[in-house]
């Protein structure tokens, strides 16, 4: 949808050398996972759903809030009316903006002919069951990061006996109060869908929610309170079998072995739950599947290694350095920023094909920018080399390893020394200000990024360079960090605990439009007590 409105956007300002573009799409209508209704076994998200991140950190230039909404608003919306904002930013100016969309259309296949240079790419109407075959010179990957839901085959396998009702997080629906109202809840998984899946079981009554949090670095576990204390995240503990009576859940904790790179079973630290409902909120897997394997940006040496940096490369010295000193590079896990076999969205090994998926904690605004990145390329025709290419993102991963929450996530040395500090260090405070620096350096960099494609795609807002974001950047970055700390500023001691939720939030000055300056505005009553319906626009 992004790409066709830059396109559109672009063809209007008389940009030269633009693509004829058809776009192939699964669903009936427009709106991805973020649509209502479900056909089929299409994914969806889940009914209900409210954004997790600060509205103003996904507002467009072209079609503000104030142009769209008219009156100001709280920092986080249900799904359908921002659906309903992306949808008519895209079509105001291009009312036939989706004629070039073959809707009910699955891509069956993906290949390139090096004989004729094009790549050839087989469809069925899922309505006729016909198959067509085309012929296109460039393709673009826009098939999202909810592609297919992941369920991880040892859990599914430990819970056949389970009598209970399990489901993944897209399966939810209108009738999830009957999952969870008046019973005990388990939920497999820590991030995002998570949380909101824990915080929408309390509104609708559940008796208790229990999150199993292996590795701890999701939003549920940095969570600090949840309303009605009904919530526990069981750090490191797994699903692993069920109770003879197959109501009861045995969980089994895990700890992550730096040698073998695997969690282990630790058989002598168990907890039985006794559950009604259990969902896996483990996240999807994208779907490449009808790309030839030669096309696919994952797979073998798709990530860096640490055979790819110099023998003395030394992080730049950080807040932790003078206790950590220089630790060595270990095993580093794929990646989202900089891939390693893809330059800027473009496949190194065929520059034709080309890629728009998420890559930072702002995806929509991302996923905007990276549309004018690829045009770019196709309309200039000028990519740098492959050695230049390849010199280009080690050097820009260079740079992501040098910050410390990154480093964190990637390096396995890294994370295996970060772990050994106790639990009393200060870079569990998150209201360190040796925390908070690292928190500003993560999403200064994230923006910073943005800025350069902004700049060399001409995308039609300035927020900076990736050398120094200006004023706009800086407002972005902040929303993003406000809205993580809503999370852990939350107390479960406080006198408001049996309601606030992060999305509760205290309006903090920056809270306001970068590009219209109008503030945000607290919720209509508390976040538990409302539904969608009160913000019907």
């Amino acid at each position: 949808m992004f790409f066709l409105h830059a396109l559109a956007t672009q063809r209007r300002q008389g940009v030269q050398n633009l693509p004829i573009v058809t776009c192939y799409e699964s669903s009936p209508a427009p709106g991805g996972v973020w649509r209502s209704e479900r056909v089929g076994n299409a994914t969806n998200m889940y009914e209900a759903l409210w954004t997790n991140g600060p509205h103003y950190a996904m507002e467009f230039v072209d079609h503000t809030y104030d142009e769209h909404f008219g009156c100001a608003l709280p920092m986080y919306l249900p799904r359908k009316i921002v659906l309903q904002y992306l949808l008519t930013r895209v079509t105001k100016n291009n009312p036939t903006l989706f004629d070039q969309v073959k809707f009910n259309t699955s891509v069956q296949s993906v290949t390139y002919n090096d004989n004729i240079a094009k790549f050839v790419i087989e469809t069925m109407d899922k309505e006729s069951g016909q198959v067509s075959i085309n012929e296109f010179d460039k393709c673009v990957w826009a098939g999202g990061s909810n592609g297919k839901p992941h369920i991880p085959k040892s859990i599914a396998a430990a819970l056949t006996s389970f009598k209970g009702k399990i489901m993944h997080s897209s399966q939810t629906d209108e009738n999830f109060d009957t999952d969870v109202q008046n019973k005990s809840v388990l939920i497999i998984g820590d991030n995002y869908s998570a949380e909101d899946l824990t915080l929408q079981a309390i509104k609708l009554g559940v008796e208790e929610v229990t999150i199993c949090s292996r590795s701890g670095m999701g939003m549920a576990y940095y969570t600090e309170a949840w309303p009605g204390d009904k919530v526990d995240v069981e750090y490191g503990y797994l699903p692993t079998e069920v109770t003879e009576d197959g109501r009861g859940v045995v969980l089994t904790y895990f700890e992550y072995d730096f040698d073998s790179e695997k969690y282990v079973q630790q058989p002598s630290s168990t907890k039985t739950l006794e559950v009604d409902t259990i969902i896996y909120c483990t996240g999807f897997d994208k779907n490449y599947c009808m790309l030839d394997p030669s096309l696919r940006p994952d797979g073998k040496d798709a990530s860096f290694s640490k055979e790819d940096f110099p023998v003395d490369w030394k992080m730049r010295h950080n807040a932790l350095s003078d206790e950590f000193g220089d630790i060595p590079l270990g095993k580093i896990k794929d990646y989202w920023l900089t891939q390693k076999n893809l330059y800027r969205g473009v496949l190194i090994s065929n520059p034709h094909m080309m890629f728009v998926k998420e890559r930072m904690d702002v995806p929509l605004f991302d996923l905007d920018v990276q549309t004018w990145l690829l045009l770019r390329h196709i309309t200039s025709n000028n990519l740098p080399s492959v050695e230049e290419m390849n010199k280009w993102n080690l050097e820009q991963f260079t740079r992501e390893m040098n910050d410390v929450m990154l480093r964190y996530q990637l390096d396995m040395n890294f994370k295996q020394r970060w772990w050994n500090v106790g639990e009393d260090h200060w870079t569990h405070d998150h209201f360190d200000e040796r925390s908070e620096q690292f928190y500003q350096d993560y999403y200064q960099l994230q923006y910073q990024i943005l800025a350069r494609d902004m700049v060399d795609s001409k995308y039609p807002l300035d927020i900076g360079t990736y050398q120094k974001l200006n004023d706009k950047g800086e407002a972005l970055v902040k929303f993003n960090i406000e809205s993580s700390y809503a999370r852990y500023s939350l107390d479960e001691d406080s006198s408001d605990a049996e309601w606030r939720t992060f999305r509760d939030c205290v309006l903090s000055d920056c809270y306001c439009s970068v590009f219209t300056g109008t503030k945000g505005v607290p919720l209509k009553g508390h976040w538990l007590d409302l539904n969608e319906d009160d913000y019907e626009m």
